[in-house]
């Protein structure tokens, strides 16, 4: 069993190198890598939320989150504008050069998804889908248990 823990671990995180290397080239197009799309995304859904906001969205620190946000104001795809309820915040909308490519970035990523999945039958996707929400979700919940203890 521990040889499977071990094999997972391995998986999961070539997945995830190779999906930051096909990203980082598909989107270089549109001065996006991989880090970045996701706040495109979290934007599209969530138009007018904060930096604290979208940083809990996509569970990574704030520092992180700063560098991106400033680097997306810089190309032109996200403005800011003072939170007239909180003063120490600012909301972040996408302008409409971010809205003109997110059609892009989503075909992008759903042809990916395509590679990934191509030899999965539809039932096989949808059960890597829910098997994968619930490691997240054990994820989560450690994570969580280790800052209360912490």
């Amino acid at each position: 069993m521990n040889g499977d823990h071990i094999i997972l671990t391995k998986l999961t995180g070539s997945i995830y190198r190779s999906t930051q290397v096909y990203t980082n080239e598909v989107l270089k197009k549109y001065e996006l890598g991989s880090g970045a799309y996701p706040y495109l995304l979290t934007l599209y859904h969530n138009d007018g939320i904060n930096q604290n906001q979208i940083s809990k969205e996509l569970d990574v620190d704030k520092a992180m989150s700063a560098r991106i946000i400033k680097k997306l104001i810089t190309i032109g795809y996200v403005r800011k504008e003072a939170d007239q309820e909180d003063s120490r915040a600012c909301k972040l909308y996408l302008t409409d050069k971010a809205k003109s490519i997110i059609p892009a970035v989503k075909a992008e990523l759903f042809h990916w998804n395509e590679i990934m999945t191509k030899s999965l039958s539809s039932e096989q996707k949808i059960e890597l889908v829910n098997l994968l929400n619930i490691v997240l979700k054990d994820i989560k919940n450690y994570r969580n248990h280790q800052k209360v203890e912490g």
